[in-house]
């Protein structure tokens, strides 16, 4: 550490830290910025009753803690609101949302809603009363409301918040032998109106895989689908969709989402 042992002011003085405050030193209520001997403002501002870092300019790394080793254990960046932490320099408004459906009866180049995990009939984990399907294109169209809108709120996830979406991994089995492929899509979609809602328009992609082939229920599948478009408004609708190529079999289906608020 460098000393100012045998230096002069006029050498050191633009590396000494103070306050300006007419030498009254730290007030009793007021925030004081940090300066440099030069007057430049540093990303500290200090008071008695409280700290505040306050960057000149937005960064990634506005505040860091890290261990002896160097590794950041905590991490504040202004350049996008957020705050990581642990190891794994996860946000720490992280959440997760689960899908899940036993044995959906899969059809051949129709995309079907997979239910918001938490539904049950009977004792088990089932497919609403009736399936809900999102068309037969290359990706999921938007939902008929007419005639089973009750069904609809299983499969539905409302964002009250702007959302980001991290990662979605989808875990799923066939019942028997068959073989298929299997595409899943998750889309979100906008209300008719903010409260009373009897259409569902603007299908967007938020992530979407390449297909994964079956080999039957001797074994089951991890599927990391690719984030297409991460920040999700609030007041928008989450579904997940699966498409088939085949009827060979049924599925379980349980696909988890991580995201963190923004």
């Amino acid at each position: 550490m460098a000393s100012l042992t045998d230096k002069t002011v006029a050498s050191v003085y633009k590396d000494l830290l103070h306050i300006s405050n007419n030498g009254n030193g730290i007030g009793a209520t007021q925030i004081h910025t940090v300066e440099d001997g030069n007057g430049g403002d540093s990303s500290l501002q200090i008071g008695k009753r409280g700290t505040i870092i306050k960057p000149i300019v937005d960064t990634i790394s506005t505040f860091i803690v890290q261990d002896k080793d160097g590794n950041s254990i905590l991490t504040a960046r202004s350049s996008d609101d957020q705050v990581l932490a642990g190891s794994s320099q996860t946000f720490v408004n992280s959440q997760y949302l689960r899908f899940f459906g036993h044995d959906i009866d899969v059809d051949s180049g129709t995309h079907f809603g997979v239910p918001i995990v938490g539904f049950y009939t009977s004792g088990s984990a089932e497919v609403p009363n009736t399936e809900l399907t999102f068309g037969t294109g290359s990706e999921p169209g938007e939902p008929t409301m007419t005639g089973v809108a009750d069904d609809v709120i299983h499969y539905a996830h409302y964002v009250d918040t702007n959302i980001t979406v991290d990662a979605v991994n989808v875990l799923f089995s066939a019942n028997g032998s068959g073989s298929d492929t299997l595409t899943f899509h998750l889309i979100s979609l906008d209300p008719g109106a903010s409260t009373t809602i009897d259409e569902l328009t603007n299908v967007t992609v938020i992530a979407d895989d390449s297909g994964q082939a079956s080999s039957g229920h001797n074994q089951f599948y991890r599927v990391p689908m690719t984030v297409q478009s991460a920040n999700v408004d609030a007041g928008k609708y989450l579904f997940l969709t699966v498409e088939g190529n085949g009827t060979n079999a049924d599925y379980t289906i349980n696909a988890q989402v991580r995201y963190h608020f923004r």
